[in-house]
């Protein structure tokens, strides 16, 4: 049976669910599609940006035990990596610590359909980051205005080619 975006909303902590809505209002509002599907810890819903019958995700949350996590997709950061300068210091911790991108980096590639993560300056910092672990953060009051400008940025170059 399919899971709905209801489904997973109702899976949310009561806490969190005026930020996903509002997360959710602003795909809606940029043609996106939501996908959600049923995982070991629970829902992953998937926002994939729709360009010529093609699904660009863009953002998804994902469950984990110490609470729900997004994991954006940032195609685009090049046009805006100075923003990466106004994050929380607890989400640029989470960038710094993340995984390097083997593939970029020269090391290896880690898997034949992998295209690289991304390269970025933050704090006057080169970081070449794995595309799944670079902007993966908690949904928390701390963090939700970063991460919602922060997608906000994304969906303003989603039709730039890069």
């Amino acid at each position: 049976m399919a899971k709905t975006f209801e489904d997973f909303k109702e899976s949310v902590a009561i806490d969190d669910r005026a930020f996903v809505d509002e997360v959710n209002t602003l795909f809606v509002k940029n043609d996106c599609r939501t996908e959600v599907k049923e995982a070991k810890s629970g829902y992953v819903a998937t926002y994939y940006y729709m360009r010529d019958k093609k699904k660009i995700p863009v953002m998804n949350y994902v469950f984990r035990k110490d609470g729900m996590k997004t994991r954006i997709y940032a195609r685009h950061i090049a046009y805006f990596q100075s923003f990466l300068d106004t994050l929380p210091e607890g989400m640029k911790k989470d960038v710094r610590k993340s995984n390097i991108c083997k593939k970029i980096s020269g090391i290896s590639e880690c898997s034949p359909t992998c295209k690289g993560g991304y390269e970025f300056v933050m704090d006057g910092e080169t970081h070449k980051k794995c595309k799944n672990m670079a902007f993966f953060w908690s949904v928390c009051e701390e963090n939700n205005a970063s991460i919602l400008q922060f997608l906000e940025h994304e969906l303003k170059y989603m039709d730039v080619d890069s």
